[in-house]
């Protein structure tokens, strides 16, 4: 549970199912739900504008960066679609860098 203070709680799932799509669940409590009321007529639509523009924005830089990776190494696919491109991207991996030793 994400709990930012006291009176504000929700939580929340996320899962990926196998075919590459997912499914996001969150579950509000009352306060959570008036204080979203507040800021929205429609907290749903909030919610949805807030993924639909953070993930067109994400699209369209991992767009732009797989069109140059091609084009640079000579590799572009056949055909490729903005959606293909999106798709074949390979998120980088961060690994834990120890920041203890002297």
């Amino acid at each position: 549970m994400y709990k930012y203070m006291s009176f504000n709680t929700y939580t929340s799932t996320f899962t990926i199912n196998e075919d590459g799509t997912s499914v996001y669940t969150i579950n509000m409590s009352d306060v959570t739900t008036k204080c979203m009321q507040a800021v929205s007529v429609d907290p749903k639509g909030w919610i949805d504008n807030a993924i639909d523009n953070r993930t067109r924005i994400s699209g369209e830089e991992i767009y732009k960066q797989e069109l140059e990776r091609h084009i640079e190494a000579g590799t572009m696919p056949t055909n490729p679609t903005k959606e293909t491109l999106i798709l074949a991207y390979q998120i980088p991996v961060e690994e834990d860098v120890d920041t203890s030793a002297p």
